[in-house]
C-alpha cells in the first residue's frame, strides 16, 4: 500500500479502478474541436496527477472522505477522426458506467466542451427527458457553427438545447465575458435561458446563487458542466481559449459548495491543457473542484 501521495499510479484521488462505488470518475481525452490552443486532450491526466495531493483526509467543509466514495473508471477510448463518431463513443461508454451501478453518480475530467454534449445525451436518455443544466464558462457556447462546422466546442449548448436534451428554461450560463455577436450571446435568453456575465458572477454569493437555481430550476435534477476558463486566467492558465476578466477559485468554491441543498446528477470540468499550465495550477482547480462535488453529494 503507498503511503505518500506522491507515491503509486495515479488515479483520480488514489482510487480503485473500475470499483462498484456511488461515484465514477471518467476521463474524456478528446481535443478534436478546439479553435485555438490545443492540449486538453492530456486534461484528465493532469488532474488525475493533481488530485493525488487530496487523498490524506476529509474535506475541510463537508467532513466527508470523497476518497471512500468515487472509483476511477479510466478514459473513455475516443475517436480522433470524426465528431460524431466521438460523441456516440462518448454517450455509449457513459451509459454503461450510469447502468453499472445503480443510483451511481459520474463525474468527469475533460477534454474540450464537445465532450459535454455526448455526456448530456446519455444522461438525458437515463433521466427520460430534458435535463436542467448550470453552465460556467467564459463563453456562451451557442454559436450556430464553428468555422463551418455544426458541432465544436463553442455550440456544444446550442446543440443540446436543439435535440432536446437540454431544457432551456432549467438552464443557467454564468461567467460569460468573451468577444461575440449580440444574436449568438442572447440566444439562450431567446429560448427561456439565463445568462449572466463574469462581473455579475463574482458579485454573487453562495445564497444569491442558491435563491437563482431555486427561482429558475426548482427540485429538477441538475447536470453541472464547469469550463476552467470561467476562471481568470490567472488562476487557470492551462486552457485553450483564455479570457481575462474572470472569476476567482475561491468564488468558484463558493458557488459549487452553495448547490448542496440540490439533487446533482453529475459535474464535468472541461477545457484543462496541461501543456499551458503553470505551475499545474489549473489541473489543481479542476482537481478541487471535482473532489468538492464529491464531498457534498446527498444519497
Amino acid at each position: 500500500m503507498f503511503g505518500m501521495p506522491y507515491q503509486g499510479i495515479a488515479t483520480f484521488l488514489k482510487t480503485p479502478l473500475d470499483a462498484a462505488r456511488p461515484v465514477g470518475f471518467l476521463g474524456l481525452p478528446y481535443d478534436c474541436s478546439v479553435t485555438f490552443r490545443p492540449g486538453c486532450r492530456l486534461g484528465p491526466s493532469g488532474v488525475r496527477q493533481a488530485s493525488l495531493m487530496l487523498t490524506d483526509g476529509a474535506h475541510p467543509r463537508f467532513e466527508t472522505d470523497p476518497c471512500a466514495l468515487v472509483s476511477d473508471l479510466g478514459d473513455v477510448a475516443i475517436t480522433h477522426v470524426g465528431q460524431e463518431d466521438a460523441l456516440g463513443q462518448i454517450e455509449e461508454a457513459v451509459s454503461r458506467a450510469l447502468e453499472a451501478v445503480p443510483g451511481r453518480r459520474l463525474i468527469f475530467a475533460g477534454g474540450d466542451h464537445l465532450t459535454t454534449l455526448g455526456v448530456l445525451r446519455a444522461h438525458a436518455k437515463r433521466q427520460g427527458g430534458p435535463l436542467a443544466l448550470l453552465h460556467f464558462d467564459a463563453h456562451c457556447d451557442t454559436w450556430k457553427d464553428h468555422f463551418g462546422d455544426e458541432i465544436g466546442h463553442g455550440t456544444f449548448l446550442r446543440n443540446a438545447i436543439e435535440e432536446g436534451v437540454v431544457d432551456p428554461s432549467k438552464t443557467l450560463s454564468l461567467g460569460l465575458r468573451s468577444p461575440v455577436d449580440p444574436e449568438t450571446r442572447d440566444w439562450l435568453a431567446g429560448q427561456g435561458g439565463y445568462w449572466c456575465d463574469s462581473r455579475a458572477l463574482m458579485a454573487l454569493d453562495g445564497d444569491g446563487l442558491r435563491a437563482l437555481v431555486r427561482e429558475r430550476i426548482g427540485d429538477a435534477p441538475i447536470y453541472v458542466t464547469f469550463d476552467i476558463d470561467v476562471l481568470d486566467p490567472a488562476h487557470a492558465p492551462g486552457t485553450g481559449t483564455p479570457e481575462i476578466g474572470g472569476i476567482t477559485t475561491m468564488k468558484a468554491l463558493e458557488l459549487i459548495e452553495s448547490l448542496r441543498e440540490f439533487e446533482l446528477l453529475g459535474m464535468d470540468v472541461v477545457e484543462v491543457s496541461p501543456p499551458y499550465d503553470h505551475a499545474g495550477i489549473t489541473s489543481l482547480a479542476a482537481a478541487n473542484l471535482l473532489w468538492t462535488f464529491v464531498a457534498m453529494l446527498r444519497g
